[in-house]
């Protein structure tokens, strides 16, 4: 099963105790309809998002990593990340689809079991969201190469990937994993060492990574004989598969291979402990030939959530935060370009 994102860095002290005042708020628009897909031996489920009135464009959701469902949600932590997507979408005439992926919601395993889910690469993850694709362009009648597609955080990966195979006419790319794969993981494994949040095994979980990340980018595996935090850490057997080709794609080199002109939404947070808006830069510089929208938000997590004053921190995942506001702007605005 891919791993999870880490939420790298340092913590602020604090804890979530009230939801930050901020009036930020999307209203629910269109009609969810169930809309499966087969692919890989696996029937995939999904909601088909359509709006009220005609429809004017189409757009592919994808999540982020672990088992993140069609929703943006995870046991036990619902940003709904990509259910407030789609309402901004409908509200512009925009129909979408998101759908859960393996490891996730109703699909589940699918094909896979607990034994072969190392069999499960970042390859099947690209061929399952073309698949999606396909689906999302027969029922609307919008053909692949003219639809949005929209990826959070590990999707913004999936949705450069699509595009380096000819899927898609506009990108936005949300809170995105802006850099190899393993380079992000490192960044995030040795901050969160840095930080004494490993105790006395920081150290040695710290010295031993970029041997795990050779083995990985070299062999694709990881040695046997790795610090056993590394695997609880996510560089696991079961994945990596999923690592060894994700890492395999470098975002900035896909962005600038995207068509000029192309209009792409590419956003970053002050606040998301996961990816860096400092990050981001190279991926934004590589996107500077295309019709680029960039928004630097100050208070959203990464989750697309509003922390408002509250520092950012573990209590993000399980507290009951209100949309970012400063995303709901920037995302009706891109969509109003793109619908009606």
């Amino acid at each position: 099963m891919p791993v999870m994102v880490l939420g790298g860095g340092v913590f602020l002290a604090g804890t979530v105790t009230a939801l930050p005042v901020t009036g930020s708020v999307v209203e629910a628009a269109g009609i969810d309809s169930p809309l499966t897909f087969e692919a890989g031996g696996t029937v995939f489920h999904g909601s088909l998002r359509t709006p009220d009135g005609a429809t004017a464009g189409a757009a592919l959701l994808l999540p982020g990593s672990g088992p993140t469902d069609r929703n943006g949600n995870q046991p036990g932590a619902a940003s709904g990340t990509l259910t407030r997507t789609a309402d901004v979408l409908a509200a512009h005439g925009i129909t979408s689809y998101r759908f859960d992926k393996i490891g996730s919601g109703e699909t589940g395993l699918g094909a896979y079991t607990p034994e072969t889910v190392g069999e499960y690469g970042f390859t099947e993850q690209i061929d399952h969201a073309e698949a999606a694709a396909r689906a999302l362009a027969d029922r609307t009648g919008i053909s692949t190469d003219e639809i949005l597609v929209l990826g959070h955080s590990e999707g913004a990966l999936t949705a450069l990937a699509l595009a380096d195979r000819g899927i898609g006419n506009g990108f936005a790319l949300l809170q995105p994993l802006p850099m190899r794969y393993l380079d992000l993981l490192t960044a995030q494994i040795t901050a969160v060492a840095d930080s004494g949040q490993l105790g006395a095994d920081g150290a040695a979980v710290r010295a031993d990574l970029p041997r795990t990340v050779e083995s990985l980018r070299t062999t694709g595996t990881v040695p046997a004989d790795q610090h056993p935090l590394l695997a609880q850490l996510g560089l696991n057997p079961a994945n990596a598969k999923f690592l060894a080709e994700a890492d395999a794609f470098d975002p900035p080199v896909l962005a600038a291979q995207l068509a000029p002109g192309t209009a792409v939404l590419l956003t970053c947070s002050d606040k998301d402990t996961n990816v860096s808006c400092a990050q981001v830069e190279p991926l934004r510089a590589a996107l500077a030939h295309t019709d680029l929208q960039y928004e630097h938000f100050a208070t959203a997590n990464h989750g697309l959530e509003e922390l408002g004053p509250l520092p950012p921190g573990p209590a993000d995942l399980v507290a009951l935060l209100p949309v970012s506001g400063e995303f709901v702007a920037a995302m009706d605005g891109w969509a109003a370009a793109r619908g009606r």
